[in-house]
């Protein structure tokens, strides 16, 4: 199963485009919207966040009833993202009629769309070639598959999205993503654990801390191994007494003192100032964080 192409532009174009199935109803708002989310980048395309409204909406630029003036259309060229307080706020006014109001408000909310929504009318005039040469590479991808005689089916991302929630209702997670690309859905899905394989990186290169008016406050040493550990090891502590008594696993955070700190896989530190010595490697840092999650018994599907 391969996701082809992440968004489906033709859809998004002309929503009323005929001749496949899956490209009518509902499943056209799900390419149209993922689209939107991913240009204004999950942001109120008007406040930038600003109202601390969560709710997004997609939103017709020239409204499709307005009190005056042309009607708008469906076409992505006139949508934005915009939180339910602007969207609500703009109501069914024409873009420039709501500018011209803001402009005479002295509330800051208001100035905040002043400056952003010339921004937001800049950015619909622009071309959809961002998810062209996605699909372009996938079509590559999907090519290259195909020639290896394996049988292969292909869906779009909003069509993924569209099955995860709507359809087989799972959690959101890339391992249930993967069972629910194309149009042949699994009845049952039954994952009892995964190994998970997160990318950490190998520390950064920045050599003082700063304070909040940005001046060094500290400075890190540039040895990185101290008493045979370094900072994203792996490693199981037996510790025989005190408040963390017992045995714990985690990745360590090392001190020049030879008291370290452990973290978990969130990161959240679970035992602290644990000697050196009650520690025994399993894996050295490589830039990657390994664990093994149970996710569910099994999702019944239908």
């Amino acid at each position: 199963m391969e996701e082809l192409a992440r968004f489906d532009t033709h859809l998004m174009d002309n929503p009323d485009i005929s001749g496949v199935e899956y490209q009518q109803g509902t499943l056209a708002g799900y390419e149209t919207r993922e689209y939107l989310l991913q240009k204004f980048g999950h942001l109120c395309a008007y406040c930038h966040g600003a109202s601390g409204d969560l709710v997004l909406n997609v939103e017709h630029v020239v409204p499709k009833n307005p009190s005056q003036g042309p009607k708008g259309t469906d076409r992505v060229s006139n949508l934005v993202i915009a939180c339910k307080t602007c969207n609500e706020a703009k109501g069914n006014l024409q873009p420039e009629e709501w500018l011209e109001k803001l402009r005479t408000s002295k509330k800051k909310l208001d100035q905040i769309r002043v400056t952003n929504l010339p921004k937001a009318l800049a950015q619909l005039k622009e071309p959809l070639k961002d998810a062209a040469m996605m699909n372009a590479t996938r079509w590559a991808l999907h090519r290259r598959l195909k020639a290896l005689g394996l049988p292969l089916e292909t869906g779009s991302g909003g069509l993924t999205k569209y099955n995860h929630t709507q359809v087989m209702k799972l959690p959101k997670t890339h391992y249930y993503d993967a069972v629910c690309v194309g149009k042949s859905l699994p009845e049952t899905v039954a994952v009892s654990f995964i190994e998970v394989y997160t990318a950490t990186g190998r520390g950064n290169r920045q050599m003082a801390g700063v304070g909040k008016y940005g001046f060094p406050i500290r400075h890190r040493e540039r040895k990185k191994v101290h008493h045979g550990f370094q900072t994203g090891d792996l490693v199981a502590a037996d510790i025989p007494k005190g408040k963390y008594k017992g045995r714990w696993q985690g990745t360590v955070a090392v001190r020049a003192t030879g008291y370290f700190d452990l973290k978990n896989g969130a990161g959240k530190r679970i035992c602290q100032g644990i000697a050196a010595r009650f520690c025994r490697l399993l894996q050295r840092a490589n830039g990657w964080q390994y664990e093994k999650r149970e996710v569910c018994r099994a999702f019944l599907h239908g």
